[in-house]
């Protein structure tokens, strides 16, 4: 028995042997190719890259006879390559993807295995260093990109771009051609690496953003692990222009290029804020030349805004907001504020001219906006919006200010709405909404406003000499109902519908300007040398009905106990078209008062003033008697001119007596 194990572990001796042996071999040859680099590796490694990523690949330069490569593989993965290059996909003319010179490339087998059993993930690579890079970067309008693995499986999304432990460039150039985002930009850059603190980037680009001239300049120091996922933030400046748009950005940023964990003060400038929100993905409104400057924080897809200052023309703005890009769709929310806010600066908001030099008719000779909405602008993105605003200019010259304004911005799936509007002028108030409802191809457009307890001559800035009593005084009422539909503000106006109702209670108005109104030369000539007088409006009412985009007055009528002016005809916003005629009956006689209606017609960019044609001789008497026939006097009494005291009815003065004298001057004259 003692001989037989013998013998056979006699026999097992030289299959160890040859076991050992071959090992050894094995472990000696792994490592001799490992201290080689395992060149003969770069043939077949070049041949299956090609074959698997189906697109031309080469690990050496094919002008060389000696090949510059060297490959590690224990520990980890390291490449290092004198020349690299490797080819675009086949529907792609550009001549390559990447071409690289003294290339170094460090992956973990761990990174590569998870990357390798789900490509849609993120692959890290620890380690990318060359002396020069040029790459060429592509993607359709079909989501095909040309660094996506799979060639034959077309995205709606690029594939993830790769992340980094370390990046050092010595020298590069990206060419980069964006369809879906219409963007092309030629970048050179510089990443260079000395050690931990002093690692740099630098970015140069060159490009077109939509049809714009694009301008980019970034700079970052610090560690740079800047496109890490887990990285912390380091000191990035940018710079950046976009037709005419000017952005400066110094802050830290995890990501400085793709702008995470971001925070820093930035200055904004340029022509409009619709360049800017097309930049970023925002809806925001066209706008005359503008500068911003405040602080950003950007998380993920959540940016913050301090607004210290925002000017808008002659505007002066600042502002709290938040913007929720994960949303669908995107929100935005915060507070306006503001010291001064002049309604021409929004002008363009309603397809109006920016500036003054802008300001002329449009091709058709007409005068009101006809710029298109930017309707699916506003179904990009909901807002919630607080708006408190101390000071609002109204543009016009006569009017003064609102003081202040408050009102609460919503836009919500393509609804845009100006709610709870408050505003104080003049120690009256006005109140009520604005919608405009751009949810389908035509926008319908709604108001709601209603005004009281307005002091006249506080509001109407016309300056008279001391001691001289205002032109016209007293407390105006009324309201606003009107709807509209369209693709611009000219079409909307064209299909106006609803009503504007207005009256004056306890008013004055000065003598002279009845008179003038009135063609009275006489009369006028004496006021002028006597001195001015106030009259006592007894009546004052404007009810203006809307109908296909035609105002017509069922009321337009201002009595005092000097004269009665009436006003009729209409105004198309179809056509732009005037026809009125303004009527002033006496309650005096004057040998040189022509007593003949004016007539205002022509169209709102240029109006005719005129006297009504027909013989002036018909006297004093017939023209008075011809104003005063109003067809719409009849209706004054049933106009909602609010709640008269019971003595004013008892005595049936103001508008109801207006009414009264009317029918009686008609059958006296039948």
């Amino acid at each position: 028995m003692n001989y037989t194990i013998t013998t056979e572990k006699r026999r097992k001796k030289p299959v160890l042997k040859a076991f050992g042996f071959f090992a050894v071999l094995l472990v000696l040859a792994i490592g001799l190719c490992e201290w080689m680099g395992w060149p003969f590796l770069a043939k077949p490694a070049q041949q299956w890259l090609g074959q698997t990523l189906k697109r031309e690949v080469h690990l050496t330069n094919p002008n060389q006879d000696e090949a510059d490569f060297q490959l590690r593989l224990i520990g980890g993965i390291r490449l290092e390559l004198g020349y690299v290059q490797l080819g675009a996909p086949s529907w792609s003319e550009a001549p390559y993807m990447v071409q690289g010179k003294n290339l170094t490339l460090v992956l973990n087998y761990r990174d590569l295995l998870g990357w390798g059993m789900n490509p849609e993930n993120t692959l890290r690579i620890e380690t990318l260093k060359a002396d020069f890079l040029d790459a060429h970067f592509e993607r359709l309008e079909d989501g095909r990109a040309s660094w996506q693995i799979d060639p034959d499986k077309p995205r709606t999304e690029p594939s993830p771009p790769p992340n980094f432990g370390l990046l050092a460039i010595k020298a590069g150039t990206i060419r980069y051609n964006d369809a879906p985002l219409d963007l092309k930009l030629n970048a050179q850059l510089a990443l260079q690496e000395s050690n931990a603190q002093t690692s740099a980037l630098k970015v140069s680009a060159q490009g077109e953003y939509q049809n714009k001239k694009l301008n980019v300049e970034l700079t970052s120091s610090g560690v740079l692990p800047w496109v890490a996922d887990d990285a912390e933030p380091i000191p990035v400046t940018l710079d950046a222009s976009l037709q005419g748009v000017k952005l400066s950005f110094k802050g830290h940023a995890a990501d400085a290029l793709k702008m995470q964990k971001l925070s820093g003060h930035f200055v904004v400038s340029g022509t409009s804020l619709a360049t800017v929100g097309d930049a970023l993905g925002l809806t925001l409104p066209n706008t005359p030349s503008f500068r911003t400057e405040g602080d950003l924080k950007r998380d993920a897809k959540t940016w913050k805004a301090s607004i210290a200052s925002a000017t808008i023309g002659s505007s002066h703005l600042t502002g709290e907001f938040v913007y929720e890009g994960a949303n669908h769709p995107p929100m935005l929310s915060g507070t306006l504020k503001g010291t001064s806010l002049v309604l021409a600066d929004l002008g363009p908001t309603v397809g109006a001219s920016t500036t003054k030099a802008d300001d002329v008719k449009n091709t058709s000779g007409k005068v009101l906006p006809n710029q298109p909405f930017d309707l699916p602008a506003l179904r990009a993105m909901n807002a919630d919006v607080n708006i408190d605003i101390d000071n609002l200019d109204l543009g016009s010259e006569i009017l003064k200010p609102l003081r202040p304004l408050r009102a609460h911005l919503l836009l919500t799936d393509g609804i845009l709405r100006i709610a709870d509007i408050e505003a104080k002028t003049a120690q009256g108030e006005l109140v009520g909404m604005v919608q405009l409802d751009g949810q389908k191809e035509l926008a319908l457009w709604e108001l709601d406003l209603k005004w009281k307890n307005i002091k006249l001559e506080q509001w109407l800035n016309l300056t008279r000499s001391e001691n001289q009593t205002p032109y016209v005084t007293g407390e105006v009422k009324g309201a606003a109902q009107l709807k509209g539909q369209g693709r611009s503000t000219a079409e909307i106006l064209a299909s106006l519908k609803g009503q504007i109702r207005t009256e004056v209670e306890n008013g004055t108005m000065s003598h002279l300007v009845i008179e003038a109104a009135g063609l009275d030369a006489a009369e006028a000539l004496g006021v002028w040398f006597s001195g001015d007088k106030v009259l006592n409006i007894s009546c004052a009412v404007a009810d203006l009905e809307a109908t296909e985009g035609v105002l017509r007055p069922r009321v337009f009528v201002i009595d005092t106990q000097d004269s009665a002016l009436w006003v009729n005809g209409s105004i198309s916003m179809q056509t732009e078209a005037l026809d009125l005629k303004v009527a002033v009956t006496p309650k005096d006689f004057s040998p040189m008062s022509l007593r003949t209606p004016l007539l205002i017609s022509g169209s709102m960019g240029s109006p005719n003033v005129s006297l009504q044609k027909g013989p002036l001789a018909s006297k004093v008497a017939s023209a008075a008697l011809l104003s005063l026939i109003n067809p719409f006097a009849a209706i004054l009494p049933f106009v909602d001119t609010g709640t008269p005291d019971s003595e004013q009815n008892a005595n049936k003065t103001g508008c109801h007596d207006l009414a009264a004298r009317a029918k009686a001057q008609k059958a006296k004259s039948e």
